[in-house]
C-alpha cells in the first residue's frame, strides 16, 4: 500500500507542476498560447522553471514534516513551521494568517476567515496518515485549517482530506462522494451538494463540468473540481492532462486531482517523464515512504 502513498504525494506535486505555468489563466487563453499543456514548461512569470511546484506543494511538505514530528496532529507545531514558508505565490489569506502568526498570534486566532483552497490543498498528508479513523481526518483536517483559513474553507480541507482518506482505504467511487458528502455537509451544504454534482456529471465533457462548477479559487469551486476530474478520468496521465488545461486555479486543482487519481492508481500509473523532471522527487518519494511507516505505526497503537 505504500504505493498508494508515493503515487498520492507525487501525484499531487506533478499535478501542481503542471498546472504552475497556468495558473489564474483563462481556458481558452491555454488553448491560444500553449494548445494543450501535456508536459512540464516554465513558468511565463520567471520564477519557475518547468517540473517546479508553487506554494501548495511546499505547504504540504510542511505539514508532513509537521506530522512527522509530533505523530499526532498539533496545530501549535505546524503554527511554528508554517512559518518557513518561502515560496513567492501565496496566497493573500495564507499571507494574512502568517503575519498574525509572525506578530505572536495564537493559532486559535491567526486564521482568517476565507473561502479560498490554500488549507484544502496541502490536507494531503491527513487525509494519508490518519486514514485508519475518519474521524480523526476529518478533525484534524479542520484544525490544521484553521491555523490559516477559517469559515467556509474549513469544509473544503475536511472534503479534500476524507477523499483522500476514502480513496485509500479502496472505496468505490459512489462510496467516496457519499462519505465526503456526509462528513462535509455538517459544515456547508453547498459544497456537499457540489462535490456530488461533480460525480454526477463525470460523464460530461469538462468544458460542460466548468460552467456548472466553476474553477476559481475558491472552495465552491476548486475543490468539487478537483473530484470531478478525479471521478471522471480513467488513469493518471488523462487526469493530469485535463487538470493542467482547466484554466483558472489550475495548480491547485490539479495538484488535489492529480493526489486523488495517483492514490487510487498508485505511483506505477505515473508516467516516467514526468517522475524524473520533478523538482525534488527523491526527497518527495522519501517523504511519502516516511508518511507510510507512521500511518503503519499508529493504526496499531
Amino acid at each position: 500500500m505504500v504505493e498508494k502513498f508515493r503515487g498520492a504525494v507525487i501525484g499531487f506535486a506533478v499535478g501542481d507542476a503542471l498546472g504552475m505555468p497556468v495558473e489564474g489563466m483563462r481556458r481558452e487563453d491555454i488553448k491560444r498560447y500553449y494548445g494543450k499543456i501535456s508536459d512540464f514548461v516554465d513558468s511565463p512569470l520567471g520564477d519557475l522553471k518547468a517540473g517546479e511546484w508553487t506554494d501548495d506543494t511546499e505547504q504540504m511538505i510542511i505539514l508532513a514534516n509537521s506530522i512527522l514530528k509530533t505523530r499526532t496532529f498539533s496545530p501549535e507545531q505546524f503554527a511554528k513551521d508554517i512559518l518557513n514558508l518561502r515560496s513567492n505565490r501565496i496566497g493573500w489569506t495564507t499571507r494574512r494568517a502568517l503575519k498574525n502568526l509572525s506578530l505572536g498570534c495564537s493559532w486559535i486566532n491567526s486564521g482568517v476567515e476565507s473561502e479560498t483552497c490554500g488549507s484544502s490543498v496541502r490536507v494531503l498528508p491527513i487525509g494519508l496518515v490518519y486514514s485508519f479513523n475518519l474521524d480523526l481526518v476529518e478533525e484534524y483536517s479542520a484544525l490544521s485549517s484553521c491555523v490559516t483559513h477559517k469559515g467556509i474553507a474549513i469544509a473544503g480541507a475536511i472534503a479534500f482530506g476524507i477523499g483522500i482518506a476514502c480513496v485509500y482505504n479502496g472505496m468505490d467511487h459512489e462510496e467516496v462522494v457519499r462519505e465526503v458528502q456526509r462528513r462535509v455537509r455538517k459544515y456547508d451544504e453547498l459544497i456537499a451538494d457540489k462535490i456530488r454534482l461533480s460525480y454526477d456529471i463525470s460523464d460530461k465533457d469538462v468544458d460542460f463540468a466548468i460552467d456548472k462548477i466553476g474553477n476559481s479559487v475558491s472552495v465552491y469551486e476548486s475543490v468539487p473540481l478537483a473530484f470531478y476530474l478525479f471521478f471522471s478520468t480513467s488513469d493518471f496521465e488523462e487526469c493530469a492532462v485535463k487538470s493542467a488545461n482547466v484554466g483558472g486555479d489550475a495548480d491547485s486543482i490539479s495538484a488535489m486531482a492529480c493526489a486523488l487519481k495517483g492514490c487510487e492508481r498508485g505511483i506505477s500509473d505515473i508516467p516516467n517523464r514526468w517522475i524524473r523532471k520533478l523538482k525534488d522527487c527523491d526527497y518527495l518519494m522519501e517523504l511519502a515512504d516516511r508518511l507510510y511507516d507512521l500511518k503503519l505505526i499508529l493504526e496499531f497503537i
